[in-house]
């Protein structure tokens, strides 16, 4: 996934099914998120994604997050409420990095 601009409701109503979609499909998931000019979230957005819901969230095993140190405290707080999967940042220049642990 790649997180650019500002994120508002309409991006979060796109994530969540597809999201969901590949929880339900899969035993193990791991998923990677590139913050692109990332300016934060619409305030609806960001109070939304904090009540987030998950079937079968026990799945989700690692998220990669990747961009600047700025995003990283929040981006953990969003979906620390939501998730017990193992959160890892990485700066812009790690991507490669990033991918090889999510896909270790």
């Amino acid at each position: 996934m790649v997180a650019e601009n500002k994120l508002d409701a309409k991006d979060y109503e796109n994530l969540i099914p597809v999201l969901t979609e590949h929880i339900n499909a899969y035993q193990e998931v791991f998923w990677y998120i590139e913050m692109q000019n990332f300016e934060g979230w619409a305030a609806e957005t960001y109070w939304k994604g904090i009540e987030l819901y998950l079937p079968n969230e026990e799945r989700l095993k690692r998220v990669a997050l990747v961009g600047n140190a700025k995003w990283h405290e929040q981006f953990t707080e969003v979906l620390i409420h939501f998730t017990r999967a193992y959160i890892k940042f990485f700066g812009p220049d790690k991507k490669k990095l990033a991918k090889e642990w999510i896909e270790k």
